[in-house]
């Protein structure tokens, strides 16, 4: 009788451990960040990420940013670190980095990013694609962070990415850093040549009337 009763309360116990467990789960709808250091940047809670979180509490923001990524490697990862969530939404910001290393034609950087929209259009998933080279005039900034003879390859990718927003409705963000203009200034910028925090913040205020536009699509 005592061995029957102690079975049943472990049972009973199990059983509500599976049930709290499945209360707890969190169950917002997912947005991924998907980028490079620049999404990966600013420490713990610094991410412009974590500002997304902050703004849109009944989303869950996942940061995928991997520094030194491209579009090519965000590709080859797309299965682990961006659709295994099931992903209402996705933000792509890449480009920076094919930018820099300048090892590929602007049309593979093209099918790369064609291939996750179309991958993420099948799952019925907002997007949003966000650059560091669209809507600028390059020729005329007072200061850029690159030298003039780039100016080519980056009014080319930002071409790119603009073409493939039109041809597939998603939400385009140009020139996401716009607000914390010049490169590497206190204090939206920090020691890594990178936005620290405060810049982050700013990234994300660009950022969010963009996704809440996708999100109601």
């Amino acid at each position: 009788m005592l061995r029957k009763t102690l079975v049943a309360l472990a049972l009973g116990l199990g059983l509500a451990i599976i049930i709290v467990a499945f209360a707890v789960k969190d169950r917002r709808p997912v947005l991924v960040c998907l980028g490079d250091s620049l999404t990966s940047c600013g420490g713990p809670n610094g991410h412009y990420s974590d500002y997304l979180q902050r703004e849109l509490p009944d989303i869950r923001v996942i940061n995928s940013g991997i520094g030194g990524d491209t579009l090519e490697g965000a590709w080859a990862r797309f299965e682990r670190d961006v659709l295994r969530y099931k992903p209402r939404a996705v933000l792509i910001a890449l480009g920076a980095n094919d930018f820099w290393q300048n090892s590929r034609e602007v049309s593979e950087m093209r099918q790369d990013l064609e291939n996750m929209i179309i991958e993420l259009q099948a799952r019925n998933c907002r997007i949003v694609v966000a650059d560091c080279f669209g809507d600028r005039d390059l020729w005329n900034e007072v200061s850029t962070e690159f030298s003039p003879r780039r100016n080519k390859l980056a009014a080319d990718i930002g071409a790119m990415q603009t073409e493939l927003c039109r041809k597939y409705g998603c939400v385009y963000v140009p020139n996401l850093q716009l607000d914390i203009k010049p490169n590497r200034l206190p204090p939206y910028w920090d020691e890594t040549d990178h936005p620290s925090p405060k810049g982050n913040e700013q990234v994300a205020m660009r950022l969010l009337p963009a996704i809440r536009k996708a999100w109601e699509q």
